[in-house]
């Protein structure tokens, strides 16, 4: 199975690669409690391309680190709304960067025009010093359209607060294609939120 994606990876990066600026990625802001877990959201704003591959590299800041599972895995959550016939691959590399592929064998698309695509567990350390910090990805990350053309986002900065008060959460500017949007946290774009937890502009928010 995993060579099959790296197969289809391979045949994508063949065609021709380009920056595109409509297809933008972004982390939702996250909080943490030194010594707790938390979950931190990429999510992406495609409304140029149809896109079915995502390759990226996110570095962790000092005081994170990403959450295995007992065989060593990273626990990290694909939202089926966005990715019903996808896969994740997800690695922790030599220099404690997480890895993560996003790929179909059939090269179906990724649903959706915009919000949280998925996410990933991170802990931060006891003695993680306080305050914000970033997550970030390193150098280009790949997306793949349906005709095996690659385009990059670079940059992808985002925000976690590292805090005794773990319901504080730092802003972060979003696009806007998600400003004033809700969505609960399945990944899904509500038109109106209720009662319950939902993200709005990259923050999660408590409905009474």
């Amino acid at each position: 199975m995993m060579k099959k994606h790296i197969f289809l990876l391979v045949a994508f990066m063949c065609g021709t690669a380009w920056a595109e600026e409509d297809n933008s990625l972004f982390f939702t802001d996250a909080a943490v409690k030194p010594g707790d877990v938390t979950n931190i959201e990429l999510c992406m704003a495609n409304t140029a391309t149809d896109l079915t591959c995502i390759e990226a590299e996110i570095q962790l800041p000092e005081g994170l680190s990403v959450v295995c599972d007992e065989e060593g895995n990273p626990i990290s959550t694909l939202y089926l709304n966005r990715s019903k016939k996808h896969e994740i691959t997800a690695n922790v590399l030599e220099n404690g960067n997480l890895k993560l592929l996003v790929s179909s064998i059939d090269g179906s698309l990724l649903e959706g025009e915009e919000g949280p695509l998925l996410s990933f567990c991170v802990q931060a350390d006891e003695t993680a010093p306080r305050g914000a910090c970033t997550v970030e990805t390193v150098g280009e990350t790949l997306l793949v359209n349906t005709v095996a053309e690659a385009y990059y986002n670079v940059g992808v900065i985002g925000n976690v607060l590292i805090t005794d008060d773990p319901t504080s959460v730092v802003t972060i500017d979003h696009s806007p294609l998600t400003k004033g949007h809700y969505f609960n946290l399945a990944g899904q774009r509500v038109s109106k939120a209720k009662s319950g937890i939902f993200i709005r502009d990259g923050k999660k928010k408590l409905h009474r």
